[in-house]
């Protein structure tokens, strides 16, 4: 089977809000959303059987128009929320750039935040991808598009490569990595953070 991981389009910034910010996409992360939906209408050669998301808004919403293409209903799980879910606000990347924030200067060095307990956050993903793979381990040629958060799918994507920091890929907003997993369980990281879908939307 093959996982697609897409990274969520651009979402809007949330200051203080009550339960947990939930931001939507901002206008350019509806037109990549789109243009991830339309990639989606067009494939060929590659039959994705299942649309696998976050419950948070802005992974939601990117979904929404290749889950449309591909005639299929998303199924949501919770534990693929990113690090920072329950947080009162919410800072887009282009708003953060240059920043002095410990947390940011963390994140860009690869590292999680200091107020994630990594751990957990580690198990947490790790068991939101055995979920999907247990699903489709004998699916063969089949994909799941997953659609998530950056720090979730680079802490994948450490696990599967044994790497030392957690957010070691920069990835683009509705950016695609692909994960071969065999039946027999061996996971191959095929390619990370495709933007040709995406090239007039970033």
């Amino acid at each position: 089977m093959q996982l697609l991981l897409v990274r969520h389009g651009e979402p809007l910034a949330v200051s203080a809000q009550a339960g947990g910010a939930d931001p939507e996409l901002s206008p350019q992360g509806h037109t990549q959303a789109e243009a991830l939906g339309a990639w989606a209408a067009d494939l060929t050669g590659e039959k994705v059987v299942e649309v696998v998301v976050s419950g948070m808004r802005r992974a939601q919403q990117t979904a929404a128009p290749a889950a449309g293409a591909l005639g299929l209903d998303p199924v949501v799980d919770p534990d693929l929320a990113e690090f920072d879910v329950g947080r009162p606000s919410y800072q887009p990347v282009h708003a953060r750039l240059g920043s002095d924030d410990p947390d940011w200067q963390r994140i860009t060095e690869g590292y999680l935040p200091d107020f994630v307990d990594a751990e957990a956050f580690t198990a947490r993903v790790r068991g939101a991808f055995g979920r999907i793979v247990g699903r489709h381990r004998d699916a063969g040629r089949e994909s799941v598009l997953v659609v998530c958060h950056a720090g979730v799918i680079n802490t994948y994507l450490a696990l599967q490569l044994g790497l030392d920091r957690p957010l070691t890929f920069p990835l683009d907003h509705a950016g695609l990595s692909r994960v071969l997993v065999s039946r027999g369980g061996r996971v191959r990281v095929r390619s990370v953070n495709e933007t040709g879908h995406v090239a007039g939307a970033l």
